[in-house]
């Protein structure tokens, strides 16, 4: 009888500080109770989450938002892209409320820029949460994870609340920049207008842009056969001048959308080119084929520049990069 009355008594204490949001971990419960008995208030506990996650009322959808980017609800909490932003708003969940969590945390992954951020942000009063993250392009992809998180404890980015996923689509992407065809950087913006100054068709800039890089850049012969080649964005290809089939692509695509005009980078068979719209049809380059050979005596490059190249490549395309 005196264990059922001490049995009584704890659990309506436990009940007592739950309610002024005191309630003890459950390590601290085990000292009072034997294994029975602890798994019985750790059922209360679980039962008393459900009860409030039935309860809870969750924000509605938010009233302003890109229409073009359908809001994404993670339980108590609603992502959305509004002015080049990440918008994430909500509150505790009811298990974070339970256990005092510190705060949210965002695992936010942009491709298109090479960018993975964590970012932490304590709740406001009440555990109410409002964080607005700016994104590196208008164009691409971008996933983020989101969790709760609590001082002390390990952050996991493999286990979250839930994600959200978004692809960006506030511009063209084959005339915009990105981590690797750095088109808006100011000297390749100058060469560009330099080398087509005087062209007034989209083919004659092209035709240029394409010629300097063929005779402008070298190949990296040593690395021909490298098991894990490097792989070279427009600006180190500008700046070091020898590179292997990636710069020459990538500086191709930057000069030519600095010129205002359409250009991807495409690859296959352990290869890059380009892809250049001109006339409303995407037209095949191969810098890279243009600007010479590898004399297969001495192992060395040759610059010598093929003009035939301007509109084809011996390979098959296999893709296309996000880039």
């Amino acid at each position: 009888m005196r264990r059922f009355l001490t049995f009584v008594l704890v659990v309506g204490s436990l009940f007592f500080l739950f309610k002024h949001g005191e309630l003890p971990f459950l390590a601290q419960i085990q000292g009072f109770f034997s294994g029975s008995q602890v798994e019985h208030v750790e059922k209360k506990v679980e039962d008393t989450i459900t009860s409030q996650s039935k309860q809870t009322k969750v924000s509605s959808i938010p009233a302003t938002y890109d229409k073009k980017y359908t809001p994404t609800k993670i339980q108590t909490y609603w992502v959305t892209i509004k002015n080049g932003k990440l918008d994430v708003t909500g509150k505790a969940t009811p298990y974070g409320k339970y256990y005092k969590a510190d705060g949210v945390i965002l695992y936010i992954d942009e491709p298109r820029a090479n960018k993975k951020t964590t970012v932490k942000v304590p709740f406001s009063d009440n555990q109410h949460f409002h964080y607005e993250y700016p994104l590196a392009y208008s164009v691409g992809d971008v996933v983020v994870n989101l969790d709760e998180y609590y001082n002390g404890k390990k952050d996991d980015p493999n286990k979250v609340l839930g994600y959200a996923k978004y692809h960006l689509t506030d511009g063209d992407p084959y005339l915009l920049p990105s981590f690797m065809v750095q088109s808006n950087n100011p000297a390749l913006k100058t060469l560009a207008e330099n080398i087509t100054a005087g062209k007034h068709t989209n083919t004659e800039k092209s035709q240029v842009i394409f010629k300097w890089v063929a005779t402008h850049v070298a190949y990296n012969a040593p690395l021909v056969n490298a098991s894990n080649p490097p792989i070279y964005s427009a600006l180190q290809t500008y700046k070091t001048r020898v590179v292997l089939c990636s710069g020459y692509a990538d500086l191709n695509a930057a000069l030519h959308r600095a010129a205002g005009i359409d250009a991807k980078v495409v690859y296959g068979e352990n290869h890059a080119w380009n892809e250049i719209k001109l006339n409303g049809k995407w037209q095949v380059e191969d810098p890279t084929y243009g600007s010479g050979f590898i004399n297969l005596n001495t192992g060395k490059f040759v610059q010598s520049y093929h003009p035939a190249y301007f509109y084809k490549s011996d390979m098959h395309k296999a893709g296309e990069y996000h880039w």
